[in-house]
This record gives C-alpha cells, sequence and structure tokens, in this order.
C-alpha cells in the first residue's frame, strides 16, 4: 500500500465550511509536531484507502503539502457514529532523527498450540491488542509478534517476555514501568463451564425420559 497522499491548507475552520468540504468529498484534518499546527484538507477516498490496514497507526505517511513533502504518522481518526465516514483526522509531523512514540498491533503466534487450549478447552483474554513502542520513524515496526503457544491455564505472559525488535523499546519500560506487566493472560472458566453443561444436558435429559418411563 502507497502511504502517501496530497494536502490542502485550508483557512477557514468554521462548521459550515467543514460541513462543505465533506459534502465536496474532502476530509478536514489537522497537521501538528514540528512546526505551529496547520489545518488541512484531505481527500476522503484517500483516507479511506489507508484506513484499510490495521498498521495505519503505526505506518509513516507522506503528505505532499505546499510544495513540501511532510513525513507524518497518524493520531487520531473521527468517524460518524452511524454512518461512519471519517470526519476529522489528526496527523503529528515527524523528523527522521527524533524518536516517536505510538502503538503498534499486537499479533498473537502460536494459540491454537497452547495447552491451555488445545488440551484444556481454554480461551485468550488479550488485555492489550497493541503495545505503545518508542523508536526512530525508520525502525517503526509495523506490529510486534507474542508467541503464545506455551500459555496453560491461569498463565500469563508478561511485557518483559515480548522481545522488541531491533532499535525499538517499548513506552512501558522507557517510562521506568514494572516488565512484569501482564498483556496477555488466559482463562478457562467461562469455556469450562459451557463445556460441564454440554456434558450434564444428555444426563439429565436421560434422567427425565428414566423419569417418564417409570412414572408410565
Amino acid at each position: 500500500m502507497d502511504y502517501k497522499f496530497e494536502a490542502s491548507a485550508r483557512q477557514d475552520t468554521g462548521r459550515n465550511a467543514m460541513r462543505a468540504l465533506r459534502k465536496s468529498g474532502m476530509v478536514p484534518a489537522v497537521i501538528y509536531g514540528l512546526d505551529k499546527p496547520k489545518s488541512i484538507t484531505c481527500s476522503a477516498r484517500s483516507l479511506t484507502n489507508l484506513m484499510q490496514d490495521e498498521a495505519v497507526f503505526s505506518k509513516v505517511i507522506t503528505i505532499s503539502l505546499e510544495g513540501k513533502t511532510r513525513q507524518a504518522i497518524l493520531r487520531d481518526v473521527q468517524r460518524h457514529p452511524l454512518r461512519r465516514e471519517i470526519l476529522h483526522v489528526d496527523f503529528q509531523e515527524i523528523s527522521e532523527d527524533q524518536e516517536i512514540s505510538t502503538a503498534v498491533p499486537l499479533h498473537f503466534v502460536g494459540a491454537e498450540l497452547a495447552p491451555g487450549v488445545k488440551l484444556n478447552h481454554g480461551i485468550f483474554n488479550a488485555i492489550e491488542n497493541q503495545i505503545a513502542v518508542h523508536c526512530l520513524p525508520k525502525n517503526l515496526p509495523e506490529f510486534i509478534e507474542a508467541d503464545v503457544s506455551h500459555l496453560q491455564i491461569g498463565g500469563s505472559i508478561h511485557l518483559g517476555e515480548i522481545a522488541p525488535p531491533s532499535g525499538v523499546r517499548f513506552d512501558e519500560i522507557v517510562r521506568g514501568n514494572d516488565p512484569a506487566l501482564a498483556v496477555i493472560s488466559e482463562a478457562a472458566a467461562a469455556v469450562e463451564e459451557e463445556v460441564k453443561q454440554e456434558e450434564a444436558a444428555p444426563a439429565e435429559s436421560e434422567a427425565a425420559t428414566n423419569a417418564d418411563t417409570t412414572a408410565t
């Protein structure tokens, strides 16, 4: 996917002006970071195409604006609550030699092989489905993998057990927080209860049948 598009500066930020922009197929946005915030306009189609990728928030996007190209990351997307159309977008301009902090998706590997799932009817409970990282733009990963193939019932994976790619640090670690912070856990109670109910149902049915026969 091509993570670049053209944008135009806009002067009128009033509500009526923004409605008119959206009707014309454009989306109001703002870019901030290296300079004072600037109001811009982007193509709704271009933004919609970008949103097709789950990793869009962890991609460096090239924005052509006023004859210059700017590198940015997507910070926020506001959507209509019913129609889900994009109403407004926030971009943060970045520099290639300055570290950034942003969230990237967590991909869980080996879930179907985990003993807690395969042998004990467990289910995964991903406390987080993304993780904040700290790195230079060139090192920004599309996602972080976490191997869960060894998880037992009641087990968990902590932040310190996930290895970030080269040049990448986890924000929680940068801020000095506990690497024992759990990000993935596995629970069995809900599934085990369902299994018990399924096993109990035939027995109850058989008991009821026997009772009916005896009564007859």
